[in-house]
């Protein structure tokens, strides 16, 4: 019922022409408000989580490439660049037959370098070559098809938005997927230029002029060579390294409004203004729709749609070719009706997992989901160039020839349609060369051997790695294990899950441990990592009863706060003022107090692979500094679910109550909270610092985090393959507990600096007072062990001795 009221909701608001971004949003919120009032499974859910998951959609560094590229677009557009582009262009190939729908096609190709657009190309060229083309003979319903279907290969040709909106999907290089569209683009374009060829002849249409002269290219040439650099230097700049994709949309723009202003003069500062005014209108759109797709993608995960999508696939598609048959024709039908955006958030997080577990390569996949939606933009009936090119005001210059009033060429849908076909036949040519020989989108890749900021190139296979603090310590392919066993590794993908955001240590752990993986066994193993509790909404308890299953979810870090409302043992760690510093917790969890919690976590059927640090728990609020334990009794504050920490803050005489974590900002934001209280870390992968003006750095309590495998999971590999597992996840495990750490003092120092937090240090507070208070949670723990588990009161003591550092 769930999955019907998501999708008939979105098709009845598609159909009636309502934009795809509220399309996307709204029917994913009735879809969240049905589940959480009709289904006891989905009882908890909360409308903030719509909040929540499209801040977390477009909350990617690697995004912030989009609204540059729009700029930097405009700008260029602005410049005057299609003028001086057709010019030289026209006196480059205007002396063959057809020369200027020839011309149309290579100047959209440049022109879409530089917008990343098609819709934005056919409304800048449209203008200037549909009338010129009509000129030289072709039928205007010819020449508007050809520019619309030109126009979109500006989404294949780097750098193109779509690129960028697949690799924050998929976690591949942005740059590997810029370089893999080159070939594609160009032979897209190749074959649109057959096409005019074929219908030129078919027409007697001859060249528009002679072969012009050395002198007059080098003339035209020189006038447009700041436009033909753009798409050079942001291209060179990343496959250089000189710069990220990201900060080269950043120069793009820089290098855009200097041509524009200074070198052609075309621009003044109040057009900039309108300039940037209108890009932040465009780019505001697309992050609307990025934002909700992104909703609508988390509501496929969450309501089991796209598990069950995948195994469709892998159904329909045990074979190879005739899986990427099915995913081209399902894409072109999809880019009939939305936008490339929308199209990638609903479909690539299905039909990408099934595509490597058949092995092919993620790149070329990309390029291939591009192309299609490319094809769709120029698909009737709904194809959008085609109808931007049916909207421009084209002067019919014959009928004013003949001294009529001034009239406007009018080609209908129908007309447009038939022209259009021929064109769609040849780029369909070209997708399927480039989805059934891969290695036409790779063959720059592979030359440039390319590595990029998010993710790097291992094999022909295509396996990367997401994004992590990446440095020759922590370099995957010199830190994975070897696998010396003689059993094949089988394909595998496994969910990794965690509490904290994507820029967290935690999740950065998770995509370390894919590295890793995905390097030792050729890529068959591959880590999906869903930070923030994806995959339950938020619900860090429901995250380990998941872990437990194995059906979901088979990897993933969470805390012993957690853990410990399936076993209060789990509490011990967090027992007030137990750890003076990390070498007190170094000393226990290397010796026998870290063996007997990795026993519980056997008892419960997950393996233990490592422990890392969450850290201590330090306390930020919104209302004064907390220096003595009276200065908690007036806050409301936010404390994770479990009943130590409830305990302990109720002997402080603080009012505190358990809150999803994925609440919690806006709760703090709006002051239905306080306070808080998290490490360092956690505080600022969610920005919390953002909406409080205190911490106390007080080290009151501290909390780890345990690194688990579902046994089930586990055991289906062979002894020597699970060696590999335990090595790299214990790699993994320290990599999260070493850049913890390292971040600790920085972000303590950054706060000071900044001023954005008023830091209370350890040194500063009554430490005293809050121990004496919390001093009878120890007794109320022990005496938890013996009620709950069954122990009597000296093996309560003696397990809580095995955590306290003898010195």
């Amino acid at each position: 019922m769930i999955t019907a009221i998501l999708f008939v909701s979105f098709f009845i608001m598609l159909i009636i022409g309502v934009p795809i971004a509220i399309c996307l949003g709204a029917s994913s919120a009735l879809a969240i408000l049905y589940a959480s009032m009709f289904d006891p499974q989905f009882s908890t859910l909360t409308l903030s989580m719509i909040a929540t998951n499209t801040y977390t959609g477009i909350a990617k560094f690697l995004l912030l490439a989009i609204p540059f590229f729009v700029l930097s677009g405009n700008i260029m557009a602005k410049a005057g660049i299609s003028d001086r582009l057709v010019r030289f262009i026209d006196d480059l190939v205007g002396h063959t037959r057809g020369g200027m729908a020839i011309v149309c096609v290579i100047v959209s190709c440049f022109f879409g370098a530089i917008s990343g657009s098609g819709p934005a190309t056919v409304a800048a060229l449209g203008a200037v070559l549909i009338p010129a083309m009509i000129a030289s003979g072709f039928s205007p319903a010819f020449a508007e098809a050809l520019m619309a279907a030109s126009s979109s290969i500006a989404i294949v040709i780097p750098p193109s938005i779509a690129f960028v909106v697949y690799a924050s999907i998929v976690g591949q290089s942005v740059g590997a997927l810029f370089m893999a569209g080159i070939i594609p683009g160009i032979l897209m374009g190749a074959v649109l230029c057959l096409v005019v060829y074929i219908e030129a002849r078919k027409k007697g249409i001859e060249p528009a002029h002679e072969k012009r002269s050395a002198k007059e290219l080098w003339a035209s040439f020189k006038d447009a060579i700041w436009g033909l650099l753009m798409p050079v230097i942001i291209l060179g700049g990343i496959y250089g390294a000189i710069f990220t994709p990201t900060e080269a949309a950043a120069v793009s723009v820089v290098y855009g409004i200097i041509v524009a202003v200074f070198i052609y003069r075309d621009v003044t500062l109040k057009d900039l203004f309108h300039i940037f005014v209108d890009s932040a209108k465009t780019s505001g759109g697309i992050m609307l729709i990025v934002a909700s797709a992104s909703l609508f993608s988390y509501c496929c995960t969450l309501f089991g749609i796209s598990e069950a999508a995948q195994a469709l696939l892998t159904a329909i598609g045990s074979n190879k070719i005739v899986f990427l048959l099915v995913v081209n024709i399902i894409l072109l039908i999809a880019g009939f009706f939305i936008d490339a955006n929308s199209a990638m958030y609903i479909f690539i997080p299905i039909m990408a997992p099934v595509a490597q577990s058949l092995g092919y390569n993620l790149v070329a996949f990309g390029v291939v989901a591009t192309v299609n939606l490319a094809i769709g933009q120029v698909t009737p009936p709904v194809g959008v160039n085609l109808f931007v090119a049916m909207g421009l005001k084209i002067e019919d210059t014959a009928k004013k020839a003949l001294g009529g009033a001034k009239q406007y060429i009018r080609v209908t849908l129908p007309m447009i349609s038939k022209a259009v076909m021929p064109m769609i036949a040849a780029c369909l040519a070209v997708l399927l060369l480039i989805t059934y020989v891969p290695k036409t989108s790779l063959v720059f890749v592979k030359a440039e051997e390319y590595k990029g900021e998010a993710a790097q190139m291992l094999s022909e296979g295509g396996l990367t790695y997401h994004d992590y603090d990446h440095s020759d310590e922590y370099d995957a392919m010199l830190n994975a294990a070897i696998y010396t066993g003689n059993d094949e590794w089988q394909d595998t993908t496994w969910n990794f899950d965690c509490s904290t955001g994507e820029a967290s240590t935690w999740a950065q752990a998770g995509y370390y441990f894919n590295a890793l993986m995905q390097q030792s066994t050729g890529g068959k193993v591959k880590v999906d990592v869903y930070p923030g509790e994806q995959l339950t909404n938020g619900d860090q308890v429901a995250g380990i009863q998941a872990l437990m299953d194995g059906d979901t979810l088979q990897v993933s870090f969470h805390s012993n706060l957690i853990y410990a409302n399936f076993d209060p043992r789990f509490n011990v760690v967090s027992l007030p003022y137990l750890f003076e510093d990390y070498d007190d917790i170094d000393t226990v969890m290397n010796g026998a107090g870290g063996e007997d919690l990795k026993s519980i976590l056997d008892e419960y059927g997950v393996v233990c692979e490592g422990i890392g640090d969450n850290g201590f728990r330090q306390i930020t609020n919104s209302k004064h500094p907390i220096k003595t334990v009276s200065d908690l009794k007036d806050i409301k504050m936010r404390i994770c679910s479990n009943d130590l920490c409830a305990q302990v803050y109720s002997l402080w005489g603080c009012d505190a109550s358990a809150m999803n974590w994925a609440e919690t900002y806006t709760a703090l934001q709006q002051g239905t909270m306080d306070g808080q209280e998290n490490p360092e870390t956690s505080i600022d992968s969610a920005s919390v610092q953002d909406v409080q003006k205190y911490l106390s750095a007080w080290n009151g309590y501290y909390d780890c985090i345990f690194l688990c495998i579902n046994k089930k999971a586990y055991d289906k590999f062979t002894d020597e393959q699970k060696a590999v597992i335990d090595e790299n996840a214990r790699k993994a495990a320290e990599y999260q507990k070493a850049v913890n750490r390292a971040k600790v003092d920085e972000l303590i120092n950054k706060w000071k600096q900044s001023g954005v937090l008023e830091v209370t240090d350890r040194d500063e507070m009554d430490s005293e007072s809050f121990k004496s208070a919390a001093e009878p949670a120890y007794q109320w723990y022990e005496d938890q062990l013996v009620n709950s588990k069954g122990m009597t009161e000296e093996e309560a003591k003696a397990f809580v001795a095995d955590f306290m550092v003898k010195k």
